[in-house]
């Protein structure tokens, strides 16, 4: 849930900045968060304890935004939760998957078995 929050936080900083300043974003590169500025709104990626986000943002038009991005985040129980998401002059919309963790089969080299067998 802190994920979440956090996200939201720097979302609603960055719809601020964009809205209300003609350099639309600094860029930075810090910690897991990496904000680029482009010529007409911004790209944003936070990886932080295997939380992902990464969005865009144009503004389409004086006072209008589109945002595309997605959001990720392992759930107890092997399960990862993504949410891909766009909000826009035609309104929000927001899908979601549950999906199991896989976990990598390890293989020991035929030495070991070899030595495992005696």
């Amino acid at each position: 849930m802190a994920g979440i929050l956090f996200s939201s936080v720097i979302l609603t900083l960055s719809l601020s900045v964009v809205t209300s300043a003609p350099a639309l974003v600094p860029s930075l590169n810090d910690n897991g968060v990496i904000l680029v500025p482009t010529d007409n709104g911004y790209y944003l990626r936070i990886d932080i304890g295997g939380t992902g986000r990464e969005e865009t943002v144009e503004k389409i038009a004086p006072e209008k935004l589109q945002v595309r991005g997605s959001y990720g985040q392992p759930f107890p129980g092997s399960q990862y939760l993504l949410v891909t998401y766009e909000a826009g002059p035609n309104g929000y919309v927001a899908k979601y998957s549950l999906s199991e963790i896989q976990t990598p089969v390890q293989h020991l080299p035929p030495s070991v078995l070899k030595t495992a067998a005696g």
